[in-house]
């Protein structure tokens, strides 16, 4: 080489090094390793990716060496981005997932998607339908004629499952209005809300998480067809379906697909996974169901209707109906010309032959419906490929057989088929479900119609039968009744389900006149093994109680599970005289006695527990002049009451043991139903009363009340408040005596306003955790103190920890709307439940009130009671509030409270609770302030 092109050669070689530099470059890029991953978006994006963020996070650290690249789209998008396979794999709902495997080539399931709602982690979902509270519907059937908001016309949650629920009812598409309002969910609501539909249409756990966000308000709505299934965190109309499923599209080669579902299957609920509704993924579950549902529905993919067998006759009525009228003018031909032309004789027959396969080729369409057609003998001489694909028989192997040999299952005797060949002698069809048995052996229900097909002159030439496979109805109506009558958890006869064969019990007990049992079962202090080992545990000892007891009791015993840890046992009515049922009874009794409290080993823990019984017998013959032996009861719920009350019994004696019930406890009964009926006569009788109890400040002087309820007879006599206050709370009169005491209180508090000594006092009233849970009820003491034109400063409303426990932001609400209408309020029995500091910071209370037993044990105090009230005292001066100690009866204990800055002062030391002038006559000869 010349000195003068070495320059030049060097020039070349450096643009050659760049040029496969960039071209490397390019090539590692081109073939980084990645997966394009679209899911389908249902909810507000800003809520999907805060719930999709930690999963996916989680499932790319598992993605060795793969970029995962997501998207969250509507289902149009999605459906344009699969077409153009701008994604190798797709998260969507199964309805949809089945549209794109059919339409699409998506591969089979890698993975099922888990949800996590309310702590609770779930692989499954159904339908919900939605109506405002006040709305006079109440089951399926009430939908017809309706205007129903849906979300997407592809929507499983949505829509299918509903659509599917009511096609079983017989109520079709054309039998209600679809008003489709589009995604997300959240629109459904509010479309009911503002009166655009009757109904809607939702997946579970919409309603709940609007109403949780405070986008829907409470009790404005509420679920049709409610089923609370147990464990199931919220709450559905429809059966329950598989999760969405995870799929690939068929341009993913086999190492991708292996490592993106061993990713997924890495990436599972539990413990240290992120919060938020998406939890994980486990292994697929099955979709059949969900092809059974949409072909039932005839919904995408399977758009093309599945004709009945009678719309396929009515299809083929023209081509048949032609068959048999040159069937009909051949053969009037024939018998023209029989006797003239003899020779012609076969190529008629020959002709009719043809024609006649025409017509039964005319019969045989491909469905999906299984057909089999077999000659006036039942000899099959033709299947369609959906009576293979249903049987195992291929055409091959079922000719020339009967149905009868092939299919027969066994399962129904010689009066079935007869009463079958009946109905297709005298009327030509006959319809109805039947169950036989495949090639493999095994057994299935199918729903089948048989028509005869006659020639011109009524002959039967052959019969056509149309059947499908009908498992999965049979499966979901199985599940259906398993969760309408069985305990989930036990596998035991619920309360529903108890109740009825109770009724059945009681009417063949007083047909026959014999005497049977129920007994009672309560588990003794179970509520400390779900406190100490977690539900699991009590999981555990409930699924053992239950199989202990169909261990223990003979077939014809009927045992139960009412709820939580009760269980019942039905002994049916099989003994002449009750004391020979009592024995029975007692003797089932002691031997689950001595059978269910035996220890149970759970991981490592022995659990032991005791019994509570309670024995009622029912039955017997009607004695004309009463009840015999005053223990007879006409109903189911008055038999259950009956055992309650003897397991109560066995509570209140020490429990661990059993008792019948006798007269004493049916006296108590009706006692305490005769004081119920002459309690809620009382309110309008004008027989309560309000009695007030002295509250004195650090100077001795009486500057407010407790007012106290009390019921005085129209014969002048007191029914203490324990008697009749416990009841009211159990019956719901609580409600009623609450707003009594309200408006009451108001009134006193405006008679008061005119005496200038009276008007500073403050007067409390007791507030019911039933009462402060009403709706309405900060608006009925407003009104009170609004009517009334009394200062609202003035009313005192005392309130306890228990009203807090379940729902503290709907109970903070309401306090505030109390406190900012200038309302006093007052925590009562201050220092009894566990978590009143939490309260005290959070709530907007006035006055803490000192529980009573504290200031008892004031007159000879511990350094603990010391502690403990001192703490009480200094924690209301820190927080500016006002501490009344109730239950002073001696000089020590005021001396106490007093030295240690105890504001205010009530109890017997004072003065009892006394009738209204009494205290004002009390009040006013107070010496006035100087």
């Amino acid at each position: 080489m010349t000195r003068a092109g070495r320059p030049h050669a060097l020039r070349w070689l450096a643009r050659l090094a760049l040029l496969l530099t960039l071209l490397g470059g390019g090539w590692a890029h081109a073939h980084h390793p990645q997966i394009r991953l679209g899911i389908l978006a249902y909810r507000p994006l800003d809520v999907e990716q805060a719930d999709w963020r930690p999963v996916l996070q989680a499932l790319q650290r598992h993605l060795d060496g793969i970029e995962l690249q997501t998207r969250l789209l509507s289902y149009d998008a999605l459906d344009s981005a699969v077409r153009a396979r701008e994604l190798d794999a797709v998260v969507t709902n199964p309805a949809h997932y089945v549209t794109l495997q059919h339409t699409d080539g998506l591969s089979t399931p890698l993975a099922t998607l888990v949800r996590r709602r309310h702590g609770v982690e779930t692989t499954a979902f159904g339908g919900v339908v939605v109506v405002p509270a006040d709305s006079p519907l109440q089951r399926w059937q009430d939908l017809r004629g309706r205007r129903i908001a849906v979300p997407h016309g592809e929507s499983l949650g949505g829509l299918q499952l509903q659509r599917y629920e009511l096609r079983r009812r017989g109520i079709d598409d054309r039998a209600w209005a679809r008003v489709e309002v589009g995604m997300p969910h959240d629109n459904i609501l509010r479309a009911v809300l503002e009166g655009q539909a009757d109904a809607g249409f939702v997946r579970d756990g919409v309603l709940e998480a609007a109403q949780a966000a405070g986008a829907v308000p409470a009790r404005r709505l509420r679920v049709l067809q409610r089923q609370d299934l147990p464990g199931y965190p919220v709450a559905v109309s429809t059966p329950l379906v598989p999760e969405w499923p995870v799929a690939v599209l068929p341009s993913v080669d086999d190492d991708t697909r292996r490592a993106l579902t061993l990713a997924l299957l890495h990436t599972v609920p539990g413990a240290g996974q992120p919060s938020g509704e998406i939890a994980g993924f486990v292994p697929p579950h099955s979709y059949g169901a969900i092809e059974d549902v949409l072909r039932t529905l005839r919904a995408p993919p399977y758009g093309m209707p599945q004709l009945t067998w009678r719309e396929n006759l009515a299809l083929n009525a023209w081509p048949l109906a032609g068959s048999v009228a040159v069937l009909l003018g051949l053969g009037t031909v024939l018998l023209v010309i029989v006797h003239q032309r003899q020779r012609l004789q076969a190529v008629l027959q020959e002709k009719s032959a043809l024609l006649n396969e025409l017509a039964i080729t005319a019969k045989t369409f491909d469905s999906a419906q299984g057909v089999v057609i077999t000659d006036a003998q039942g000899r099959i001489v033709r299947v369609n490929r959906a009576f293979s694909a249903i049987t195992g028989y291929d055409e091959a192997e079922a000719r020339g057989r009967t149905p009868g040999e092939l299919l027969r299952s066994g399962r129904h005797d010689a009066a079935f088929y007869q009463a079958m060949w009946q109905a297709l002698t005298q009327h030509g069809h006959w319809e109805g479900e039947i169950w036989n048995r495949r090639k493999d052996g095994s057994v299935y229900p199918e729903w089948l119609a048989i028509s005869a097909i006659t020639n011109a002159v009524g002959k039967v030439q052959h019969y056509i039968a149309i059947f499908s496979d009908i498992t999965w109805r049979k499966q979901a109506e199985a599940q259906i009744e398993a969760l309408a009558y069985y305990d989930t958890l036990t596998g035991l006869a619920n309360r529903r389900l108890l109740l009825d064969r109770i009724d059945q019990a009681l009417r063949l007990a007083r047909r026959h006149r014999r005497w049977g049992a129920v007994l009672f079962i309560d588990l003794d202090l179970f509520k400390g093994i779900n406190d100490t080992y977690g539900h699991d545990a009590g999981d555990a000892v409930l699924r053992a109680m239950g199989e202990r007891l169909r261990a223990t009791l003979r077939e014809q015993d009927t045992p139960g599970r009412l709820g939580g840890d009760e269980f019942l046992v039905l002994l049916p009515a099989e003994h002449a005289q009750r004391d020979a049922a009592a024995v029975a009874a007692r003797r089932v009794a002691d031997k689950l006695m001595a059978v269910l409290p035996q220890p149970i080993d759970w991981q490592g823990h022995t659990l032991a527990l005791t019994l509570s019984i309670g024995i009622a017998l029912y039955g017997g013959a009607e004695d004309p002049d009463g009840d015999q032996d005053g223990t007879q009861v006409d109903s189911a719920q008055a038999l259950l009451k009956a055992a309650d009350l003897a397991m109560y019994s066995v509570k209140q004696a020490g429990r661990n043991g059993v008792a019948f019930f006798d007269l004493t406890m049916e006296a108590a009964i009706r006692q305490r139903h005769q004081m119920q009926l002459d309690l809620a006569a009382a309110i309008d009788a004008g027989e309560l009363r309000l009695y007030l109890q002295p509250q004195v400040d650090t100077r001795n002087r009486i500057v407010g009340a407790e007012a106290l309820l009390r019921w005085q007879r129209a014969d002048g006599t007191l029914v203490p408040p324990g008697a009749f206050i416990p009841l009211a709370e159990e019956t719901g009169l609580i409600l009623p005596l609450g707003r009594w005491v309200l408006h009451e209180a108001a009134r006193l508090l405006q008679q008061w306003q005119s005496d200038a000594r009276l008007r500073p006092l403050r007067l409390a009233i007791n507030v019911s955790p039933r009462q402060f849970r009403e709706p309405d009820f900060a608006q009925q003491v407003l009104a009170a103190v609004r009517d009334r034109a009394v200062s609202p400063d003035r009313l005192e409303l005392e309130i306890t920890e228990s009203v807090f426990l379940d729902d503290i932001d709907t109970a903070r609400g309401v306090l505030r709307t109390l406190d900012d209408a200038g309302v006093a309020l007052a925590l009562d029995d201050f220092g009894t439940g566990y978590s009143s500091l939490a309260y005290l910071a959070e709530l907007p209370f006035d006055v803490i009130k000192i529980d009573q037993r504290f200031v008892a044990r004031l007159q000879n105090p511990t350094r603990q009671d010391e502690a403990i009230v001192a703490t009480i005292l200094a924690l209301g001066r820190r927080l500016r509030m006002q501490v009344l100690a109730e239950g002073v009866e001696t000089a020590a204990q005021e001396a106490y409270l007093l030295t240690h800055g105890c504001h205010l002062l009530q109890g017997y030391r004072f003065g009892r609770p006394m009738p209204r002038e009494q205290f004002e006559a009390l009040v006013l000869g107070q010496p006035d302030e100087g």
